[in-house]
């Protein structure tokens, strides 16, 4: 079986309303960015951002590093 020490996930949960990544903090386009300028590119790249819808208008999103 494979190691995977340096898997990161975060989860997110916001409102779906529209925003740009340099908006305001806690928006969700702003959250992301700045969860993904965290990871360092040589050992946690980016490997996967899903999304799905919850009740209301939420929007939950879930962003996976590692190498």
């Amino acid at each position: 079986m494979a190691v995977y020490d340096n898997v990161k996930v975060q989860v997110f949960i916001h409102p779906g309303n529209p925003g740009i990544e340099n908006g305001d903090t806690g928006t969700l386009a702003r959250d992301v960015k700045d969860y993904i300028d965290t990871l360092d590119s040589t050992s946690n790249k980016v490997l996967s951002i899903s999304h799905a819808t919850l009740a209301g208008d939420r929007i939950l999103t879930m962003v996976i590093g590692g190498a």
